[in-house]
């Protein structure tokens, strides 16, 4: 329990450290969206990298493996059937409800928040590949349809598949992991010393966002909103402890598995709403209030299932 709590308040720390920093001027305006790029493209890939290349790779595409993907494909169904039949959301409005209730954070804040709390990001593997080779290309054309915009074709939607850093990077890992490719040190060590900077970098990203930041209000998409935050916070992590526990999992696996599936909403939803002109009020404040709400969700997590 002392661990657990000591790498939370590690967290919080961190976050208060980049938002006192933002306030006091120390770092200038956009500081918070440059260290996510950063991130993003160098890091992130590497600690994904180093973590699955050293796993086992057969835990990827195990049963337990598969039980954030049921999560995802549960709660967007469920935003859909609720959302449309019960509180009458239609349109784009429905489309970006059930992204900011299924594509979750993990590329940036929530492996931050698994790493920090397991030391171990492999439980995100399975859920990662999915978002981006399933989910993505799934709300794209749905998201082309409604609003009359092309994206790109196959074609480029293809290629912005596979030149996402964090696909290559789980990619080579599993490669890696499977052939068991012996990495020379030259390589492995500039690496590890990359991915152990992801954590503190994204959390200070975070807590240097939050200066500024729009305080949401309840408008015409309240609904839409709401039915986000419960699926993606609460139905989130339920769907996946539903799906686990008749297989068996406890302990440490399952507190990792049910802290992937209550990642909050993924930044890039935001990004998502706004090339499509379509709700990018509800995205954001979706993407700001999950964040607060699932990082207490996590805690509670973490303090029950720790000795599960």
């Amino acid at each position: 329990m002392s661990t657990i709590l000591l790498n939370f308040w590690g967290i919080i720390a961190i976050i208060l450290v980049g938002y006192i920093l933002a306030r006091t001027n120390v770092v200038p305006k956009g500081t918070d969206r440059v260290l996510t790029q950063l991130a993003f493209a160098s890091t992130l890939p590497a600690l994904i990298f180093v973590m699955v290349s050293h796993g086992d790779p057969a835990a990827v595409f195990s049963a337990v493996g598969t039980t954030n993907i049921i999560s995802a494909v549960g709660v967007a169904l469920l935003y859909a059937l609720i959302g449309r039949y019960l509180l009458n959301i239609r349109g784009t409005e429905l489309t970006v409800g059930m992204l900011t209730a299924c594509y979750t954070n993990i590329g940036n804040l929530g492996i931050a928040f698994l790493v920090a709390i397991t030391g171990d990001a492999t439980a995100a593997a399975p859920i990662l590949l999915f978002q981006i080779v399933v989910l993505l290309p799934f709300f794209f054309a749905v998201l082309d349809w409604q609003t009359g915009r092309n994206s790109g074709g196959i074609m480029k939607a293809l290629a912005r598949m596979m030149t996402n850093p964090l696909l290559i990077a789980v990619l080579t890992g599993l490669v890696v992991s499977i052939v068991k490719i012996p990495i020379p040190a030259v390589i492995e060590s500039p690496l590890d010393m990359m991915g152990k900077a992801n954590v503190p970098i994204i959390l200070l990203a975070m807590g240097i966002s939050l200066r500024g930041s729009h305080i949401p209000k309840w408008g015409h998409d309240a609904a839409a909103l709401l039915l986000g935050i419960v699926m993606r916070c609460i139905g989130g992590p339920l769907l996946v402890w539903l799906s686990a526990m008749p297989m068996g999992v406890t302990g440490k696996e399952l507190m990792s598995l049910m802290i992937v599936g209550a990642f909050p909403t993924a930044n890039n939803v935001f990004v998502f709403a706004h090339r499509y002109h379509a709700n990018v009020g509800l995205a954001r404040d979706a993407v700001i209030i999950t964040t607060f709400v699932s990082l207490a969700v996590i805690l509670g997590i973490a303090v029950v299932f720790h000795t599960a």
